[in-house]
């Protein structure tokens, strides 16, 4: 039975994966180095971390990992703070599992950040939980990050529910032991997201089969 639901923020929750394509395309043309395809959908799932090491050896920038990591969260949050927006359905999709299961966000974004965000949007309040990248070791595909947040939850990784978009993130729900919904967006149609145990367009996809599943509950 679920207890609980799992989100990953990033392309799930907001449309943030556009706006940081933006601040780092912006960012390493200003630093004269090499934008990719394989440079984002590289660093989709990791952590700053590990995103600034990707994109400052695959750009061939000529700047140490964490003063390119520090700008490039900067000039993403700048961003973020003028456009950002719930996905379409998220509202409708939390008002359901609200009444039903306990919330948390697993993100790889740094928690600080998740938490200015989310308020932001005004779905702050509907998470008892969020653990932010900089609270675990490993990024994901380890399931470090979704193991901390079932057990901040009390609830044992069987009964959560994750919802994710990138290949890194699937691995990760699935290696802790929990179900896995994947969500299609325009920044990731040519990922991968099979292993996950179903594929949806949107969440209000996910809403219906969640409804589903979680028929009944009280």
């Amino acid at each position: 039975m679920i207890e609980a639901a799992i989100f990953d923020m990033d392309g799930v929750i907001i449309d943030s994966e556009k706006i940081y394509r933006r601040a780092c395309t912006e960012l390493v043309n200003e630093l004269g180095g090499k934008i990719s395809v394989e440079l984002f959908e590289r660093q989709m799932g990791l952590k700053m971390s590990e995103t600034q090491k990707v994109v400052v050896r695959m750009a061939g920038l000529e700047i140490e990992p964490e003063e390119f990591g520090r700008r490039y969260m900067e000039r993403y949050l700048k961003l973020a703070r003028e456009t950002l927006a719930p996905n379409p359905g998220l509202l409708s999709l939390l008002d359901f599992l609200s009444e039903k299961v306990k919330l948390a966000i697993a993100s790889s974004t740094e928690k600080v950040a998740v938490e200015e965000l989310m308020k932001k949007i005004g779905v702050l309040d509907y998470f008892e939980i969020i653990v932010g990248g900089d609270e675990v070791d490993e990024s994901k595909p380890s399931p470090m990050i979704y193991l901390r947040a079932s057990e901040f939850l009390g609830v044992s990784p069987e009964e959560c529910i994750v919802i994710e978009d990138s290949p890194n993130g699937i691995k990760s729900g699935i290696r802790a032991g929990m179900e896995v919904l994947g969500v299609r967006h325009g920044e990731n149609a040519n990922l991968d997201l099979s292993a996950s145990s179903h594929v949806f367009d949107d969440l209000y996809g996910v809403r219906k089969y969640l409804e589903t599943v979680l028929n009944g509950k009280v």
